[in-house]
């Protein structure tokens, strides 16, 4: 095993969460340990990060998805362009009263997604194997998941069939693009994000949109 994708113990993964300002019930660190277990292990044939340091997956990825909790909104979450899970797995993993659709388009990321999901045994996580804008679910979706996918008018046009006005869109993108996504469309208006004081400092910037009309 090459250095720095060893496996991630619950220890190492509370460790690391706690020191981000999470404090979490020791059956969810031992899934989101199982979690990244599984994205190393995957990851050595299927690319499914760039991210090789196991301590920075933690950073990167699980700290940048569980700092949404607090801004989901309802109980139905879609995660466009999920890729490895990201945010959507960390999030249903500990927020299990909430139901989330990953999707994405590309075939072996899909197995994975759905193999994690069978060996972690979670309840509130399916996969959507297609492209967003091709999907028409029966319910729009409460909360819009997206990692800065596409360009901000075209995500914005590949999340619209997903909502529905007083859906939100909440975006983990690149800092520069803030202004971009807050001016991409007239139907979606920029709010406020309040984190809360101790909120853990990241490389991603946060944007939540709200869908008016």
């Amino acid at each position: 095993m090459a250095r720095g994708e060893s496996s991630q113990s619950p220890v190492d993964v509370v460790r690391r969460l706690r020191g981000a300002g999470f404090e979490l019930p020791k059956p969810q660190n031992e899934v989101l340990a199982r979690f990244l277990d599984l994205l190393i292990r995957w990851n050595r044939v299927y690319n499914l990060t760039g991210i090789r340091d196991s301590q920075e997956l933690v950073d990167r990825h699980l700290v940048e998805s569980l700092v949404l909790r607090p801004l989901l909104r309802r109980e139905r979450i879609a995660d466009v362009g999920t890729g490895a899970g990201l945010p959507g797995l960390p999030l249903a993993i500990t927020e299990p009263e909430r139901a989330f659709t990953l999707i994405e388009s590309r075939a072996k990321r899909v197995r994975f997604l759905r193999q994690v999901i069978v060996e972690l045994g979670l309840r509130n996580a399916v996969v959507a194997h297609g492209r967003a804008e091709h999907l028409r679910p029966e319910q729009p979706f409460a909360t819009v998941l997206a990692r800065a996918v596409a360009p901000p008018a075209e995500l914005l046009e590949i999340c619209r069939n997903l909502t529905a006005p007083g859906s939100i869109l909440l975006l983990l993108t690149a800092a520069h693009l803030q202004t971009h996504f807050a001016q991409a469309a007239p139907d979606f208006e920029p709010r406020a994000v309040e984190l809360g004081r101790g909120a853990p400092r990241l490389k991603s910037s946060i944007v939540l949109l709200e869908r008016t009309e």
